[in-house]
């Protein structure tokens, strides 16, 4: 039933897709999208709530009051450039979805209608969450802190996020840590300026700041930590022949679980200061905590697998060896509720969509959009079906 009624939608989901495509937005700037969004669902007759002022929150009432899901699609695109061969383009020149969040807006419309049209056989609540921010500083605990995982409160959450190196029709899950702790820091080296003829006489930011580069990347396997330390900026100096005072070096720091990143945050800064202090400079060393690593429960995982095998449209359930270093603040969710958070392959050598996630040039299967909204729904039946054997917190 719920496969069917995904695959009838296939030419409106594809329609919505499109639409959201060509107005990306960041960080709760999404108010063209927000406006679609609660459009499409009054469009729906379902009622929502507004939460982090562009998030959106649907709450559809099935026949047991006392169990309740969640369901999170993110919507916020990104400061990247358009240029793939996919069409309709992005309207807003520097901008676009570039993370396939246009796609998981579509597909948890998608799974609202299917949802709402079977309600009276759901056996609890399902909460659908559209999220502001995820690629920004995070719009999951602004919504979570403004209320949105109680009344009626929620046992349980899913999400899913596009995969475009994986097959359409296959899906990609991990137990544990599926996604890393995407943790960043800046490091405003000072030194001695001078003239670039008497090095002696000065003491070179930039030196400072390429030894604490190449120890940087020492401390991976050094210390043996499930971690990637990557520096991504070095600025300093202005002119070819001056040593300039100071330096700004930034990078990101991923661990996957909450022991390593603690150790990785004083390893970072030991060694900076360690470094700075040999050649006689001076450094403030800025760490940007943002969202925990994504943590995936062995039981709701199961539920997604189990709910796979239903839907003819997937063919593959891939288990992942490795979690990836990517992160995502679906993570606070899953530090409220036991959650899963799972792949859904976009992929089409036939098409041109294997660019990963993030690049100028992405581009998605859209025949992977019913399947999208098919896995939603089901997981969020199935779940409520099978609550009494979850554990909660």
């Amino acid at each position: 039933m719920i496969e069917k009624l995904a695959f009838e939608l296939k030419d409106e989901l594809i329609s919505i897709r499109r639409k959201l495509h060509t107005i990306p937005e960041t960080s709760f700037e999404e108010m063209k999208t927000a406006e679609f969004i609660r459009k499409k669902l009054d469009e729906y007759h379902i009622i929502y709530t507004t939460a982090a002022n562009t998030g959106t929150v649907v709450t559809i009432n099935g026949k047991n009051s006392n169990r309740t899901v969640l369901l999170r699609a993110d919507i916020d695109g990104l400061p990247i450039k358009d240029e793939s061969d996919f069409e309709p383009k992005s309207e807003r020149d520097g901008y676009m979805h570039a993370c396939g969040h246009d796609i998981h807006t579509a597909c948890l419309l998608g799974a609202a209608k299917i949802l709402n049209t079977i309600k009276d056989n759901i056996n609890g609540n399902v909460k659908l969450v559209f999220q502001p921010a995820e690629e920004g500083d995070g719009g999951a605990l602004p919504m979570i802190n403004e209320g949105i995982m109680e009344n009626p409160r929620v046992d349980g959450a899913f999400a899913l996020h596009v995969e475009p190196l994986e097959p359409t029709g296959n899906i990609q899950i991990k137990d544990g840590p599926i996604m890393a702790s995407p943790d960043d820091f800046e490091i405003i080296v000072h030194g001695i300026g001078g003239h670039g003829a008497y090095p002696e006489k000065c003491v070179n930011p930039l030196s400072v700041c390429a030894e604490i580069l190449r120890k940087y990347h020492e401390l991976p396997q050094k210390y043996n930590l499930p971690c990637v330390v990557t520096i991504c900026s070095i600025n300093g100096g202005s002119c070819r022949n001056a040593i300039p005072d100071t330096a700004v070096m930034t990078g990101t720091a991923r661990s996957i679980d909450p022991k390593t990143r603690k150790k990785l945050i004083d390893l970072l800064r030991d060694t900076a200061n360690d470094t700075a202090k040999r050649f006689g400079a001076e450094l403030d060393f800025n760490f940007n905590i943002l969202f925990p690593p994504v943590i995936n429960d062995k039981k709701l995982n199961e539920i997604v697998t189990k709910s796979a095998k239903k839907l003819s449209c997937i063919n593959n359930v891939t288990i992942l060896d490795m979690p990836s270093m990517a992160g995502d603040d679906f993570a606070y969710f899953g530090e409220q509720v036991p959650a899963s958070y799972f792949k859904l392959g976009v992929g089409n050598v036939d098409i041109g969509a294997t660019y990963p996630i993030h690049s100028p040039k992405f581009k998605a299967d859209e025949n992977a959009l019913p399947i999208g909204s098919a896995i939603l729904a089901q997981v969020a039946v199935d779940f409520l079906d099978t609550l009494e054997g979850v554990s909660l917190p």
